[in-house]
């Protein structure tokens, strides 16, 4: 029984049917924001939002049951514990300003949706495995905005007190350059002065005009450069990095011959490897006999 039950958690249509209760369970949270709506169709709200609670309850148990006497097993998945914890803290004695809680956790049900999708839940896993590499990747991110800031605090302060008063102002003003995000006005500021760009209407600022003709444009060009594209190039390689081993894990748990091998993931990446070689030389020793038939045709007729 425990085996069916196993089988009717896991199928197709039982994860269809709660991704449909999931999206249900949003709309119903949607439509209680809205104060008309929620006055006039509160009770009915509740109504069905009290059903859907139960379903979950239902889908819980459902599949602590399929685990039976290895119920530990239910918990090693991250998932499981997440899709636990949302709905029984929903049973918690809420009253007066902790209804905000409740509403929260009603909220992050729709979370759940990301848990049921296999494609969804691929793309979470891959960016929860990327922490740690990205984390390396913005201290180097950081470094770069310390060392242009500084550089921009000394060249810029008196030119553009607006973007570079101090550093902490300048790491901002960075961030926005970051995000290309109107860029250009900071950096025609630099390089014209700010008595001729960029201090329209606010002159009494603008106390000692400088133009960078030169450094101006080499100070914001290399920044964008490196900040935006190639360190942004860096977090999406990494991500990609980090699905395609996810997706080989997968692959490896789902293919009962290569799990039977008993290697590590590294030695059957090398056996994939050589294979492929070895099929790229045949295919080659094989195209290099057809060309020697062929020729000994020609001659023979």
């Amino acid at each position: 029984m425990q085996k069916q039950l196993r089988i009717f958690t896991e199928s197709k249509k039982f994860q269809i049917f709660f991704i449909g209760v999931i999206l249900l369970s949003g709309i119903v949270v949607g439509l209680d924001s809205y104060p008309e709506i929620s006055n006039e169709y509160g009770t009915i709200l509740h109504l069905l939002d009290s059903i859907i609670l139960g379903l979950f309850v239902l889908e819980i148990c459902l599949k602590l049951i399929s685990f039976g006497p290895r119920i530990h097993e239910f918990f090693k998945d991250g998932w499981n514990i997440f899709d636990f914890i949302i709905v029984s803290a929903c049973f918690l004695p809420f009253d007066g300003q902790s209804v905000i809680v409740l509403r929260l956790l009603r909220v992050l049900r729709i979370v759940r949706l990301v848990g049921t999708i296999q494609e969804l839940k691929l793309i979470v896993n891959t960016l929860l495995k990327s922490i740690p590499s990205l984390g390396y990747i913005g201290v180097l991110l950081f470094i770069l905005f310390y060392i242009y800031a500084c550089l921009g605090t000394f060249l810029f302060r008196e030119n553009d007190p607006i973007h570079f008063e101090s550093l902490h102002i300048s790491l901002l003003s960075l961030f926005r350059v970051a995000t290309l995000e109107d860029w250009t006005d900071i950096m025609y500021t630099a390089i014209y002065g700010c008595q001729n760009y960029g201090y329209s209407g606010m002159e009494e600022l603008c106390e000692k005009s400088m133009a960078f003709p030169f450094l101006g444009w080499f100070y914001f060009v290399s920044f964008v450069l490196l900040a935006t594209f190639i360190f942004f190039n860096l977090f999406i390689g990494v991500i990609i990095s980090n699905m395609e081993d996810i997706k080989e894990r997968e692959r490896l748990k789902l293919d009962p011959d290569l799990a039977k091998l008993g290697k590590s993931e590294s030695d059957i990446k090398i056996l994939l490897s050589k294979i492929k070689k070895d099929m790229v030389m045949l295919e080659s020793h094989i195209s290099f006999l057809e060309n020697v038939e062929k020729i000994r045709f020609k001659d023979n007729s």
